[in-house]
């Protein structure tokens, strides 16, 4: 720390110089968790480990085709690859998805990539350059892998991680030995679009496509945006100015980009008639406009009462939901019937919201219902017995070593095959759990 009568250079480097330590310890912090995620990855090869991995061969339906119900059981690779995801998940608190990229790339960087690996532990690089670098080689063949990571290592020691892949992405269309159409070709495959909830009732929808589609699409956004007028036109959606002189280039293009994909039809007549669909929770109170707790959008989370208010003034139809005992609702069949009646399937939809899986977030209502207590050992067709699951989570609980035990409210703990515990509830994910506590006094976590 530098004194009261330090030259602001003295003063300034007393701040820098600790900082340039402290993202060299990062860059090393995430050296290590690469070798240690894909350590996980190794042990997920071995036989011996597999063998622990493996479930009941009657519910796993190695041994039995009518459990198969659940999906065709997975290959000991893919079993493996699915239980150390799973691991890694709940100790790092992501969905298992985000886990078993992060160790597919760990043992890409390790074995891979040795010299960026060891660039990064000892802070020469940052975990942006190692992410950019792992991008630039998916897919690139083995011959060339070790020529372009030592080509390319020099200009990620000096350059930002931007700049890096600007360069680097020159040098491998020189060094690729596959034409750019073919690279070109097997990119399009991978063509997808991502919904991604932001704050403040807004969202993110990324389309990942051909450069010269999004340019275009870009381009004529923007050629729209260019050419509104600004005529007073109120927007049925809104109910406001929806060509206000106040609105800037940028929310014109947002809502060309909406009005487009909400109500545009394509060349075919693909889209006519087809229209998206939401599910709401409105409290009771807003939908009066006597309160203005906000409603709940399926997917998303909570969004302002107004547009609440708007969207349930279009609804064709409602269901009704009680929030307290009025319900009607059967909250057991006992052992009468294996599938829970239609009106059970809505309680738990409302109850769970999402996969009830280790830190998955899927909706309940793309999700499938599981027995924790399995049927055919005794287990009971009840709300205190079924949990929401979507196909991967219930495939992981029936196929594996996992094992899963329900307690009140539809909390399910998950057991791990390396003992460890997560409990997944749908009060978790409710934010009045993590209300400050009056008096000061520490969460309860």
């Amino acid at each position: 720390m530098a004194t009261s009568d330090a030259t602001p250079a003295e003063a300034i480097r007393a701040v820098i110089d600790p900082l340039i330590e402290n993202e060299k310890v990062i860059a090393a912090g995430y050296a290590e968790r690469a070798r240690l995620l894909a350590e996980l990855d190794r042990l997920g090869h071995q036989p011996r480990i597999i063998r622990g991995l493996c479930g009941d061969p009657v519910e796993s339906g190695r041994d039995d085709p009518d459990t198969q119900a659940h999906g065709p059981s997975w290959n000991d690779e893919e079993l493996a690859h699915r239980c150390m995801a799973a691991e890694a998940a709940g100790v790092l608190r992501v969905t298992s998805t985000t886990a078993g990229s992060m160790v597919f790339n760990a043992a890409r960087l390790t074995d891979d990539l040795p010299r960026f690996h060891s660039a990064l532990s000892r802070g020469s690089i940052t975990w942006g350059h190692a992410m950019k670098m792992l991008d630039l080689t998916e897919g690139l063949p083995e011959e060339i892998l070790p020529v372009f990571e030592a080509t390319v290592l020099p200009a990620a020691e000096t350059l930002t991680s931007t700049q890096f892949v600007r360069v680097a992405g020159r040098i491998l269309d020189r060094m690729h030995p596959a034409p750019l159409q073919e690279r070109a070709n097997a990119g399009f495959v991978k063509r997808r679009v991502v919904m991604k909830p932001d704050v403040d009732g807004m969202a993110w929808l990324n389309a990942y496509l051909k450069a010269d589609d999004a340019q275009a699409i870009y381009d004529r956004l923007t050629l729209i945006a260019t050419e509104v007028t600004d005529d007073a036109d109120t927007d049925p959606a809104t109910g406001t100015d929806a060509n206000a002189p106040g609105r800037t280039k940028d929310q014109r293009r947002a809502d060309a980009y909406r009005d487009l994909l909400l109500d545009g039809v394509g060349p075919t007549g693909l889209g006519h008639g087809i229209r998206g669909t939401v599910r709401l929770t409105v409290p009771a109170l807003t939908l009066l406009d006597r309160s203005d707790e906000p409603a709940i959008l399926e997917g998303y989370g909570p969004i302002d009462p107004e547009t609440a208010r708007q969207i349930a003034g279009t609804a064709t139809s409602w269901t009704r939901v009680l929030t307290h005992p009025e319900t009607g609702c059967r909250l057991s069949v006992g052992r009468e019937q294996y599938a829970p009646p239609a009106d059970m399937r809505r309680y738990l939809q409302i109850r769970d919201q999402t996969c009830q899986g280790i830190g998955c977030s899927r909706r309940a209502t793309l999700s499938e219902i599981d027995h924790t207590q399995p049927w055919n050992t005794g287990g009971a067709t009840s709300v205190d017995n079924l949990v929401h699951l979507c196909k991967p989570c219930h495939r992981l609980k029936h196929q594996s070593s996992f094992s899963t035990s329900q307690g009140p409210g539809g909390a399910l703990t998950w057991t791990t095959p390396g003992g460890k515990k997560y409990t997944s509830a749908p009060a978790k994910t409710d934010s009045t759990s993590y209300a400050s506590p009056a008096h000061g006094e520490p969460p309860p976590f």
